[in-house]
């Protein structure tokens, strides 16, 4: 006999695994975690509307990943936000070394 929970949108829990790669501990479902990230996702846009960018860097791995420790190193250990860039971009088509 097992228990049927019926979640809202954003109740849904976050699983043990994607819990270790939290910094902030109190985040336990995926409408907390989608909050955290999307803040940090508008401070990141205020940034680059603020920042004097040149194509030549934008076009590198490095700002790539950069961009994607500001967006969202505040919620993410760094090697789980790797992970999940990765994740992101393999699923679009892109390949991305880590290294």
């Amino acid at each position: 006999m097992g228990l049927e929970f019926d979640y809202k949108d954003g109740q849904t829990p976050l699983d043990e695994e994607e819990k270790e790669g939290l910094k902030i501990k109190s985040i336990t479902t995926q409408g907390e975690l989608d909050e955290f990230e999307q803040f940090n996702i508008e401070k990141t846009v205020e940034w680059t509307i603020h920042s004097k960018l040149k194509i030549e860097k934008i076009l590198t791995k490095k700002f790539v990943k950069d961009l994607h420790q500001r967006m969202y190193g505040d919620v993410w250990k760094w090697q789980e936000n790797l992970e999940r860039l990765k994740r992101t971009l393999e699923f679009r088509g892109y390949k991305l070394e880590l290294n």
